[in-house]
């Protein structure tokens, strides 16, 4: 009999370990369920983050062209009125 006391308290010592270790679990499992939320969070702004850096890339890639394109044209008017100023001048020499 006493045998059979021994060998239940044993497992009672058992049981409450195994539940001590359960309820640490749960903790861990509810720690690692928030970190999931969190990184889905994260996820979720990042990618925001990165639609509105494109759209900004693209506004100034647009802005950084349009400096060249008005050199463009200042140039094309410059060998315009160059080009109409000779042609002016050999057709003064001609008449």
């Amino acid at each position: 009999m006493e045998n059979t006391q021994l060998i239940l308290e044993r497992h009672e010592q058992r049981i409450k370990n195994l539940e001590k270790d359960v309820s640490v679990l749960k903790d861990v499992q509810n720690e690692i369920r928030t970190m999931n939320e969190t990184l889905v969070t994260l996820a979720t702004e990042l990618k925001h983050t990165n639609e509105h850096l494109s759209r900004h890339e693209k506004k100034i890639d647009a802005i950084e062209s349009q400096p060249k394109m008005r050199l463009q044209q200042i140039i094309t008017a410059i060998i315009a009125a160059l080009s109409g100023a000779v042609v002016t001048m050999i057709f003064n020499q001609f008449t």
